[in-house]
């Protein structure tokens, strides 16, 4: 139903519309962090700038529960008139759950963690230490040597401009020069494998609100979050990471193939690639996932899963001779009832709304055959519309 227009985007996207959960990220089960930050530099000889902060780091569960709040202040100077700005962030990840808040407005916005898969480690018997240095690896990173911060041994990682001192996954000391900026970021009292509990992860009493990206993307706004049920909607989304692992799994072994393809053949992956350089990556991450024929069998299933002609054919109607936002409510309400879903209530139903909605179901409807028929990649990306993928 209103799930359309994530799917049209889903299968535009292709090989990399892939979502993933949060699983161990460090490999200590818990610790309390405080870092000093420091920068400096001088931007085309016009700009200088100075900073100080403070940054705290509490994570538990190896990571799965994991706060981090930045307090920073950033002195600009130009032709002699100087700006001070001041900055106070916090970000606590609840597994596949992210809150940041916002302390300007003083609400706290809750998601879904879409760069989890970035930090999810891979199955197949690899643990985080070696996927770590993996993708530092294959990103074009260098393993320089080992440093000592606050007595604990790390390895010092070089990647792009910035050096790193990792512990197990924890960054104890960061340094970074890229174009004249300098800044450092050092652990300057660390515990580890200790006990904490919700108060440490406690966040300020500010109104919570649900960013859900298939509403934003119909233009719906964030909408207030009644905090008492709060505990059992992080339940509910983090309830199936179990499944959604293992595609953390194929579509990281699949993007480090793709990878390798081209550093096999030579190619620059810093820069931008050919046409024929994206058809092979995308050839290698396909044979990592079971083949080009397991890929698009895989991809057909969850379009067709996602919403089926039945489904289609009410909201159709349903939508179609809605005119106001409570009438297409009714609509949402009744498809939940009717097909099993949990779709959120619309925040905006406007004619152009509308429109839209019917477009995309429309569109969404003359794909369906044609994907279908598709036996080979190249012929399901022929049934997107252009501007699709």
């Amino acid at each position: 139903m209103i799930k359309v227009v994530k799917l049209l985007i889903i299968v535009g996207l292709g090989l990399t519309g892939i979502e993933a959960n949060q699983m161990k990220k460090y490999d200590v089960k818990s610790a309390k962090i405080e870092y000093e930050l420091k920068g400096s530099g001088d931007i085309m000889g016009m700009v200088k700038v100075k900073s100080i902060g403070k940054k705290r780091l509490i994570f538990d569960d190896y990571g799965v529960k994991n706060l981090e709040e930045r307090n920073e202040v950033k002195k600009e100077t130009t032709m002699g008139t100087t700006k001070v700005n001041k900055t106070h962030t916090m970000m606590y990840m609840n597994d596949t759950v992210m809150y940041k808040v916002d302390f300007d407005k003083k609400i706290i916005h809750r998601m879904k963690n879409q760069g989890a898969a970035i930090a999810a480690m891979l199955r197949g018997g690899k643990n985080i230490k070696q996927t770590g240095e993996e993708i530092m690896i294959k990103m074009g990173g260098k393993k320089l040597g080992t440093d000592k911060v606050l007595g604990f041994e790390c390895v010092i990682w070089d990647l792009m401009g910035t050096k790193q001192c990792m512990y197990k996954g924890i960054p104890l000391k960061v340094e970074s020069d890229i174009m004249g900026m300098k800044s450092t970021e050092v652990a300057i009292s660390a515990v580890f494998d200790i006990g904490l509990n919700n108060d440490d992860f406690k966040l300020p009493d500010y109104p919570v609100y649900n960013l859900d990206m298939d509403v934003m993307m119909q233009g719906g706004e964030p909408k207030e979050l009644d905090k008492s049920k709060i505990g059992q909607m992080d339940m509910k989304d983090n309830g199936s990471k179990d499944i959604e692992s293992n595609e953390v799994a194929q579509g990281m072994a699949a993007l480090g193939a793709g990878m390798a393809a081209l550093s096999k053949a030579g190619i620059d992956m810093s820069q931008d690639i050919s046409p024929d350089q994206e058809k092979m990556m995308q050839k290698a991450m396909m044979n990592a996932m079971g083949g080009e024929g397991k890929m698009l069998a895989m991809m057909k299933k969850e379009i067709f899963e996602e919403s089926s002609m039945e489904e289609m054919v009410f909201a159709k109607e349903c939508f179609g001779t809605a005119n106001t936002l409570k009438e297409a409510n009714k609509c949402v309400n009744k498809g939940n009832e009717m097909f099993g879903g949990d779709e959120e209530l619309l925040t905006s139903w406007s004619k152009q709304d509308k429109k839209e909605m019917l477009n995309d179901m429309k569109e969404f409807e003359k794909m369906m055959p044609c994907i279908q028929e598709a036996q080979t990649m190249d012929a399901f990306q022929r049934c997107m519309p252009e501007d699709k993928y």
